[in-house]
């Protein structure tokens, strides 16, 4: 009997055993149980649901706690417009190239026998590849004008980290390519998707039910090369270091191949809810650039107008001139 079961079944045991007892037991009226009464939600409460969120691959919690639900509502209907948009021939032959040739039976085998010569090629140049490409990560990060000096700083800690396991992992390893492979097939079939007319088909919020699978199978995936999302996701703890009006400096703690990370977030109240200062300035940044790209077009289309006003009069002048 599976653990779920027996848990059924002793509570009915319990039910039955209450029933059979004195009838003044059974007629003695059970204290009134008080409401619970939840919480209001802080900065670092707010920052533990999304991590637990995106722990357990929920993304329409997590974005329904990240994001206001205007922004929600937007990211909704852009959905809902592509959705409306007809599928061509050449969409739905490339995703059968890449989505379907991994989830095919027999997916794994045919891309391993693409890749291993392929993986034996590259992997004396492996150890040089990763060390350049941290160097240049590692110099981005010291040059940016973006980053603050606490930022370049945990930046800087994160990559070293990265860069450990970088270092000590054999991606050309035929064996742990499979293992890969075979973890991200299992969690894009788990969708049941099998074309991408299923995913036309699809409203955002089944999308995002959908989607969870598959997120599973990438944190699988990489979780077979020593690198396991959901662990950092479980050693993550948020602490509010001050708090003043609607804005909240949270400390955010965790653990990266054993080693101590932190950082700290600002989060902002809207609306009674707390939200990343980030992703908010984030998304006025991004409405401010569609206005001004929407005013460019319109002054464009105003320009063409009088353009072509301006040659219609023309001609109408040089006819008149003609005639008389």
């Amino acid at each position: 009997m599976s653990f779920r079961l027996s848990l059924v079944a002793v509570a009915l045991a319990s039910a039955l055993l209450v029933g059979c007892g004195k009838e003044e037991s059974a007629k003695t009226e059970a204290p009134a149980e008080k409401p619970m009464v939840q919480a209001p939600a802080t900065a670092a409460s707010v920052m533990d649901a999304q991590v637990k969120a995106f722990r357990n691959n929920d993304l329409k919690t997590l974005l329904t706690t990240a994001l206001p639900p205007a922004e929600l509502e937007r990211i909704r209907a852009d959905w809902d417009k592509q959705r409306a948009e007809p599928i061509t021939d050449e969409e739905r032959a490339e995703f059968a190239e890449n989505w379907g040739k991994i989830t095919a039976p027999d997916g794994v085998d045919k891309i391993m026998a693409e890749v291993e010569p392929q993986l034996a090629e590259v992997k004396p140049q492996l150890a040089g590849m990763i060390a350049m490409g941290q160097g240049m990560a590692t110099m981005s990060i010291a040059q940016s004008t973006e980053l603050t000096e606490p930022q370049k700083a945990q930046a800087t800690a994160f990559l070293n980290g990265l860069g450990g396991w970088l270092g000590k992992t054999d991606f050309a390893d035929p064996v742990l390519m499979r293992k890969a492979l075979t973890a991200l097939a299992d969690g894009l079939r788990a969708t049941g998707i099998t074309k991408l007319d299923d995913i036309k088909a699809l409203s955002f919020d089944q999308m995002l039910e959908k989607a969870g699978p598959a997120v599973a199978g990438f944190k699988n995936a990489f979780a077979a090369y020593g690198f396991s999302l959901d662990t950092i996701a479980d050693s993550v703890k948020a602490e509010i270091v001050s708090e003043s009006g609607d804005v909240a400096k949270l400390k955010v703690s965790y653990a990266l191949f054993d080693s101590p990370m932190s950082f700290e977030s600002e989060m902002q109240k809207v609306d009674g809810k707390w939200y990343g200062k980030d992703m908010l300035e984030q998304i006025a940044k991004a409405k401010a650039d569609e206005a001004a790209a929407l005013a460019a077009g319109d002054d464009a289309a105003t320009a063409d107008d009088e353009e072509v006003a301006a040659e219609d009069e023309s001609s109408d002048e040089e006819e008149t001139a003609t005639e008389q």
